[in-house]
């Protein structure tokens, strides 16, 4: 009895994820077409901690303790008026290969602030809370037999609800499940010395620094929805890249992480966080290769921002419009896509949260159509009441 394709490449998947490649690449070689992988990060993230309006004095006077490094140590984004955070360094030198762009004011219509209405607005695609179909299973649905869909995910997220199925590759669970005591040990003296050893400890000490956030309510959990740790993005990126590359039929591709709800003591976490997320996306630029990589558009989200002020306790609480990263070996990037108004009080969203000057919607439909060359017919049946703004990636 023949192995079903979707089977096969769970249980690849299951017998170690370092070992993926060649050996199980199925038949299809694909159309020269592109590919669009978008990049869901769970919780929150505060995009202006990542990259910084660093030319405006507002941000210095709102943000006293989270500016320290940018300000000191940041790398500025051409001419834009924002520089990098020091932990975003493998990003802002994408950016400045011409290879990545950003807007610092995208995201959803939603304004409740809840994670889960933010999530589920930005996953339906239809600016609705509640619906039949996410907008990923749409968009395989237009693209049709001649193209697959992945998810590396544990399970089917809600983008992939609906009649077009994808296939199903978790490469992480959301748990760091290190072992402890003696076998820990014993595991520290085998890599003393090593590489490997280094990487041990950078992985105990976020596991200590994550457990942390969550006992003392610095992070929510829940905001994750079971989502794979960022702290392992760059291991799945090399995965996920290899899958892509031995598989030329996945032309559409999702994936989430989390670890970015950041209530207090956000320099250390998100710092950590936002280095593997940008040694996750050089990664995937190394391991798919040049040709690969001129072909493929990485998306990258969250549902919603942070609030512009910081609080109290070194962090920052639920906001609005957020960060989007657009990268890709055909991205016209280098540029800040979109508008940023400044962040004095008259162009706060409630005086208090960046506004969205780009909705997600049309951020993805435009991406799409460069990827896919799909019809605004195509466009607006997976995208409905989108805004139109075209997006020139």
């Amino acid at each position: 009895m023949p192995i079903d394709r979707r089977d096969f490449l769970k249980a690849a998947l299951a017998c170690g994820g370092l070992s993926l490649g060649r050996a199980w690449a199925w038949q299809g070689g694909g159309e020269d077409t592109g590919r669009l992988l978008v990049i869901f990060l769970r919780g929150g993230l505060d995009g202006l901690f990542a990259f910084s309006p660093v030319a405006d004095p507002q941000l210095a006077l709102l943000r006293p303790t989270l500016t320290r490094a940018v300000l000191a140590q940041g790398v500025p984004l051409g001419d834009s008026g924002f520089a990098a955070h020091p932990s975003c360094t493998a990003l802002a030198e994408l950016f400045q290969a011409g290879e990545l762009a950003f807007s610092p004011c995208a995201g959803t219509i939603d304004q409740s602030r809840s994670h889960f209405q933010a999530q589920d607005i930005f996953e339906l695609g239809t600016g609705r809370t509640r619906g039949p179909s996410g907008f990923m299973s749409r968009a395989a649905s237009e693209l049709g037999e001649k193209h697959d869909a992945i998810s590396f995910t544990s399970g089917i997220p809600l983008a992939f609800q609906g009649a077009a199925m994808p296939e199903i590759a978790p490469l992480e669970s959301s748990s760091f499940n290190l072992p402890s005591g003696r076998l820990l040990e014993a595991l520290r003296q085998a890599h003393a010395g090593e590489p490997t050893g280094e990487a041990l400890e950078q992985a105990i000490a976020t596991e200590a620094t994550v457990a942390s956030a969550l006992a003392d309510g610095s992070m929510e959990r829940s905001a994750g929805r079971g989502a794979a740790a960022v702290s392992r993005f760059a291991r799945m990126a090399r995965n996920m890249a290899r899958v892509l590359r031995h598989n030329p039929r996945l032309r559409l591709a999702f994936v989430d992480v989390a670890g970015f709800d950041t209530h207090a003591d956000q320099e250390d976490l998100l710092a950590r966080a936002l280095a593997s997320l940008g040694e996750g996306v050089v990664a995937l630029r190394q391991e798919l290769g040049a040709s690969e990589w001129r072909k493929t558009r990485v998306l990258v989200c969250s549902e919603f921002g942070r609030t512009v002020r910081e609080n109290g306790t070194g962090g920052t609480d639920h906001g609005h419009g957020g960060l989007l990263l657009l990268a890709g070996g055909a991205v016209r990037g280098g540029r800040m896509l979109s508008g940023f108004d400044g962040l004095g009080t008259a162009h706060l969203q409630e005086g208090r949260d960046l506004p969205v000057l780009l909705d997600w919607r049309d951020a993805l439909s435009s991406t799409m159509q460069d990827c896919f060359n799909l019809s605004d017919t195509a466009l607006d049946r997976i995208f409905p009441d989108r805004p139109r703004q075209r997006l020139e990636s």
